[in-house]
């Protein structure tokens, strides 16, 4: 009897301190602390794949005090620092891990994950946006990511295309243009919905974004200033089917703007294909 009460007594006190004992969180060598929710069972994530997430993200507060890893999205005083929910809009976030296509510092914390997986991460500002902060995220500011991962694939990798310079013709405003294949699909006009695959290059053919490399092409409305205006001019000298290259002046690129991976006044070449029109 004393035996099966000391048993009772042992069994009951390691029932106890697992359930208090919280989620492991991993501290890397860059500061980065993340905790995994759940773990995956498919295909691990590493540098250079093409990775399909959902996210949900906020800056961390000074003054915060809270549980870092408890579930900020059940909490209404949190949602004034939120950088956004994928989930909810239903649209999924692909691109090449380890690109800097994603918020900054993330990629660290995905590689190794495996699909299905969801892991929160706790950003430092360093590894983040720093002293300089971007947008609407102050200097200084940590970041909370939570990051499910859906799909784990090969990267497909963008090359810039070969053309005939004595293709090339000149608009007006300073585009220039060069059809390397017709399509036989119907005319792009102001108000139409289209689909393309693109790869963008500065002029010296640093690839700077490509949808191709992310295996999504990009669909908005023309002429509705959804893109840069070089793009809604260029696409309605296009139709269905088309492979074109842009050179596309500052004036109708980003001017003056400076972007991550875009100078300031720069020129930029875009290799597209319109998949689809309607």
């Amino acid at each position: 009897m004393r035996k099966l009460l000391l048993l009772m007594v042992l069994i009951i006190t390691t029932l106890l301190f697992g359930c208090n004992k919280g989620p492991e969180v991993v501290t890397l060598k860059s500061g980065l602390k993340y905790v995994d929710d759940s773990l995956g069972t498919g295909r691990e994530a590493k540098v250079d794949d093409l990775i399909s997430i959902h996210f949900k993200g906020w800056m961390i507060p000074k003054d915060s005090t809270g549980e870092l890893f408890s579930d900020w999205s059940v909490d209404s005083t949190k949602r004034m620092l939120s950088l956004g929910d994928s989930k909810s809009r239903n649209q999924p976030i692909k691109f090449v891990l380890n690109s800097g296509s994603f918020i900054k510092g993330t990629d660290e914390g995905i590689v190794g994950m495996k699909t299905g997986g969801v892991r929160t991460m706790i950003i430092p500002s360093a590894l983040a946006y720093g002293e300089a902060g971007i947008g609407f995220i102050p200097p200084n500011t940590d970041l909370k990511v939570v990051v499910e991962l859906l799909e784990v694939k090969d990267k497909v990798v963008a090359k810039m295309w070969d053309v005939d310079s004595t293709l090339f013709k000149t608009t007006p405003s300073g585009l220039k243009y060069a059809i390397i294949f017709q399509g036989e699909g119907p005319a792009v006009e102001a108000g139409h919905v289209v689909s393309v695959q693109y790869s963008g290059y500065l002029l010296d053919g640093t690839m700077f974004d490509s949808s191709v490399e992310r295996d999504e092409p990009i669909q908005f409305v023309v002429g509705q200033g959804q893109v840069i205006p070089g793009w809604d001019e260029g696409m309605l000298l296009l139709k269905k089917g088309d492979k074109a290259r842009f050179i596309i002046p500052p004036k109708l690129g980003y001017g003056e703007m400076q972007l991550e991976k875009i100078p300031v006044n720069s020129t930029l070449i875009f290799d597209t294909e319109i998949i689809d029109v309607k």
